[in-house]
């Protein structure tokens, strides 16, 4: 009877290895399969993005990838005029005057130009110290 038992553990040890490399080699070309469906999807994935990216094109609709910077800062906030005042002049009241004026004319431009770039770049820091 323990030969019997023997046996029959022998043929079914047998059975169960022939059938468990069956499987495997199911299972290896069902990966396969899997890795070849895969890779045909990415292809069709980058052909149908390539597709849509064209098409937006031709529509008007591209995307534009490119950095755009505008210049907000008006033309003539930008045109400041230093005028140099002749020695000999500064000493008539008038003239030193008006030259005071100007400059402070033109110190309230150039702040205005600092004061515009601290709006549109508030975490600039070197603006604060301007």
């Amino acid at each position: 009877t323990y030969k019997q038992l023997y046996d029959s553990i022998k043929s079914s040890r047998v059975r169960s290895k022939e059938q468990r490399d069956d499987l495997i080699n199911k299972v290896n070309l069902k990966s396969a399969k899997v890795s070849d469906l895969n890779a045909r999807l990415q292809e069709k994935v980058l052909v149908i993005t390539a597709l849509k990216e064209q098409l937006d094109k031709l529509k008007g609709k591209a995307v534009i990838t490119e950095a755009v910077f505008l210049n907000l800062i008006d033309p003539e906030l930008l045109k400041v005029d230093v005028t140099l005042v002749v020695l000999k002049l500064c000493k008539n009241r008038t003239v030193h005057i008006d030259y005071i004026r100007h400059t402070q004319r033109e110190a309230a431009t150039l702040w205005k130009i600092v004061e515009s770039e601290i709006l549109l770049s508030p975490l600039n820091t070197s603006l604060d110290y301007a």
